[in-house]
């Protein structure tokens, strides 16, 4: 062979490879541009955190603990895959990258193995599968880079039945695909119920293969529809039978049954309509949403790197689209009737919704439910597409509305993206406020607050996580000893009076923490300004409260400063690892100690604290602020009169002018105020006309 030809060789190899592999590289740029933007900066969420908490106390072997009560078989990954990424936040969130990127080509893969000329319907469909802006899950890293993993697995017992129906003329390798997909089953729906739904689908898709192999010949498709989907419906109905018969062992327990064994026609009725606005909102809304998010940070906010991101996006797809079609022919195999994949993705749309139906789940764009959606993207992808191609005429218009979809789509999974590192950072401020406030806590502890800004994504259970990393890493027993309730939650439902001495129990996977009414630290952590901890009936002025004020007076008059120990021989410290380098160049840091000291009743250290903040350029974030500075005040004897409290409080702190209502007003609800402090601070609060 002559040096020319060996070369030319060699090319045409490398230009078939790089065909093959062009869109998955077009794929996993697009995963990184919708989903990869903040993935150095995120940290974990809700479920991920209690996930770390287990992993801290038993090691990866402790995930057998934590799915002992439900999904037992959901652990083997989480034991796998903490061994190679350990509690990384960094790890995880490229692994859910990754993942996502793989999804998406294993649905790509499926789809051109059964309709391989429909090519370019398949980029369309995987485009919308990968950047479905409905679904805003992505970034709790560790759960969902587990679902991706799970979901994968089932689309692959797909590609191999597919492979197996293809080697039906060999029985070995038939019954090694077939084997190899029924695995692929048990791990895609056993472990976690998400996708059962989508199983329901595998008959119809056998329907139209064997309907396009045998045309016109009903009984032979019959028959190998039900041949070929014998062994995976044995699984399913195993699968089922296991679950159903189960059913209350679970967390999550299929309430359908007994709803529809109660009242069946009304039951089936409100199933009937909450699937069609499941449908329209997954389907329709989804997208509109994502619009109005679009319009609202061009128009009103003016988000120039927003915009950045839109016209590079822009860019991206369509020459990225437009390169990969610009050879793709389309033979319809549809029959220019592109309204059958149109059906095929509301069908698969539906079906997937059984599973959450059955939870008594909703499923909509509203938080926390628009996470079920992961199940319906191939339904969504495909209905799309096919509406697409349906209602379009030329592929240039066709293209154009997928790029703006595209665009539209990242846009909105860019402010998730924001959303998400803004409640992280305020979580790390939580955590640091806590740790410079409280440098030790009593075991036992229960931290109780309300109006949490950080609630959509840290539920208390999850503060339960890192609250436990940091006051009690070394704990390996099967229990907590501090626990953070969210008291305007169903938590409360578990909490006595606070009025009388009693014992509580909270649950969190399997394991107890066991509560006195007596043993409560409550907390405030407002939209603008510290962390304060409450104590004596004092309720901060502060904005954005939503709580009723009689009970956040309750929760400060239960709070017991008693269990802060002021002066540990090793105060705790927030793990690097999680929370990055400490920043105590902020007001806050002078606040927390000032309070601290106020808690010991060093009152020359709380004034020492404000002044040292003042030079160094920091000052109160809010009026409430200033109210232990004053109360150091009164206690230090420094001012015996209004007038001389004021005069001077003014001079050295000018912004205090405009706040004396709001501090009269909070030391006057104090439970524990002397009756001489009383009547300095009414005298002023009548000098300021400050209302009751």
């Amino acid at each position: 062979m002559s040096p020319d030809s060996e070369a030319e060789r060699q090319s045409n190899t490398f230009i078939k490879t790089f065909e093959n592999f062009r869109f998955p590289l077009f794929l996993f740029l697009l995963t990184i541009l919708t989903y990869g933007i903040f993935s150095l900066r995120l940290g974990f969420y809700l479920d991920d955190w209690y996930i770390i908490l287990f992993k801290q106390k038993f090691g990866p072997e402790g995930f057998w603990l934590y799915f002992s009560e439900d999904r037992p078989l959901e652990s083997l990954p989480y034991v796998i895959f903490f061994s190679i990424f350990n509690d990384s936040p960094v790890l995880w969130a490229l692994f859910a990258l990754f993942m996502r990127w793989i999804f998406g080509v294993v649905f790509w893969m499926v789809l051109n193995h059964f309709f391989p000329s429909q090519r370019k319907l398949w980029i369309w469909s995987v485009v919308i599968f990968t950047v479905f802006p409905g679904f805003k899950f992505h970034n709790f890293s560790i759960m969902f880079s587990i679902f991706y993993t799970f979901f994968s697995c089932h689309l692959l017992s797909f590609l191999g039945m597919g492979k197996a129906i293809d080697n039906r003329g060999k029985p070995k390798n038939f019954w090694l695909w077939t084997l190899l997909s029924m695995i692929f089953v048990v791990i895609g729906i056993v472990p976690v119920e998400y996708y059962v739904g989508v199983e329901l689908f595998r008959p119809i898709l056998l329907w139209i293969i064997h309907a396009r192999t045998y045309p016109r010949q009903p009984r032979k498709v019959i028959k190998w529809i039900i041949l070929d989907w014998l062994p995976y419906l044995l699984v399913l109905i195993t699968f089922l039978g296991f679950r159903i018969s189960q059913r209350n062992a679970y967390s999550y327990e299929i309430s359908l049954l007994d709803k529809i064994k109660a009242t069946p026609l009304s039951a089936l009725a409100v199933i009937v309509k909450n699937a069609v606005l499941s449908l329209t909102d997954g389907l329709f809304m989804s997208w509109f949403d994502a619009a109005r998010v679009a319009k609202h940070e061009i128009i009103v906010t003016r988000n120039y790197p927003f915009m950045i991101l839109l016209f590079v996006s822009l860019i991206f797809l369509s020459a990225g689209l437009l390169y990969l079609l610009k050879n793709e022919k389309i033979k319809q195999q549809f029959e220019n009737h592109s309204w059958i994949l149109m059906l095929s993705g509301v069908l698969l749309s539906s079906v997937s919704l059984i599973p959450f139906y059955a939870g008594g789940f909703e499923v909509s764009v509203d938080f926390p439910w628009n996470r079920f959606f992961l199940a319906m993207l191939p339904g969504i992808s495909l209905f799309t597409a096919g509406a697409l191609d349906y209602f379009l005429r030329t592929d240039k218009i066709k293209i154009l509305f997928l790029t703006v979809l595209g665009v539209l789509a990242i846009g909105s999974h860019f402010m998730v993206g924001t959303e998400f590192i803004q409640q992280w950072n305020r979580q790390v401020d939580l955590m640091q406020q806590l740790s410079w406030r409280a440098p030790a806590l009593k075991n036992g502890t229960t931290l109780m607050t309300a109006d949490s800004t950080i609630a959509k994504y840290f539920s208390g259970s999850a503060l339960t996580g890192p609250v436990n990393l940091i006051y009690d890493p070394l704990n390996t027993e099967e229990k907590y000893n501090f626990f953070v309730v969210l008291m305007d939650s169903n938590q409360a439902d578990a909490i006595p009076k606070l009025e009388t001495i009693n014992d509580f129990s909270l649950t969190l996977r399997s394991i107890e923490f066991i509560g006195n009414t007596e043993s409560i630290l409550t907390y405030l952590l407002p939209e603008k300004g510290c962390l304060q901890v409450l104590s004596d009936g004092i309720v901060p002025d502060v904005s954005g409260l939503q709580f009723d004020h009689k009970n956040w007076q309750a929760l400060a008059r239960a709070s017991n400063l008693d269990l802060i120990l002021t002066k540990p021989d090793q105060p705790v410290s927030l793990p690097v690892r999680y929370f990055g380098e400490e920043n105590t160049q902020q007001w806050c840091y002078f606040y927390e100690k000032a309070d601290l000291a106020r808690q010991s009743g060093d009152w020359q250290g709380v004034i020492e604290h404000y002044q040292e903040a003042q030079l160094q350029g920091f000052s109160p974030i809010n009026g409430s602020e200033y109210r232990i500075l004053v109360e150091a005040w009164l206690k230090s004897g420094i001012a015996d009169n209004p007038n001389t409290l004021k005069e001077q409080l003014s001079l050295q702190y000018p912004d205090i002018g405009d706040n004396w209502c709001t501090v009269t007003k909070e030391l006057l609800s104090s439970d524990n105020l002397p009756q001489n402090d009383r009547a300095i601070l009414t005298n002023l609060n009548i000098q300021e006309g400050c209302s009751n």
